[in-house]
């Protein structure tokens, strides 16, 4: 299947789904988290971590996964590293890392 799905090219936008864990209830997945502009974060090749241009959104409504949208220069890398903390208090959902590398 051709971008924006697999496998995750560079220069090209990227598209995945993920589930967060419930930070109450841990080992469960958090159904329709919150999630705010700056709780995810991007690097590429290890660079200064930057705000996503596009807010993860729960989808589809009311469940737990949460689509996650990165455009085509977030994914100009080789490495790209993706930092979810919920700056909320309490936390709602647990802090999350995944790395994703890429392929020409």
């Amino acid at each position: 299947m051709a971008a924006p799905y697999n496998p995750p090219k560079k220069n090209e936008d990227f598209l995945i789904r993920i589930a967060l864990e419930d930070y109450a209830i841990p080992g469960s997945f958090k159904s329709s988290p919150t999630i705010a502009a700056g709780d995810f974060k991007v690097a590429v090749d290890a660079t200064a971590l930057a705000n996503l241009a596009t807010i993860p959104a729960v989808s589809p409504a009311a469940t737990v996964l949460v689509l996650v949208t990165l455009s085509a220069s977030e994914m100009n890398g080789d490495v790209i590293t993706l930092v979810g903390v919920d700056q909320t208090t309490p936390k709602e959902w647990s802090d999350i890392v995944i790395s994703i590398p890429t392929t020409q």
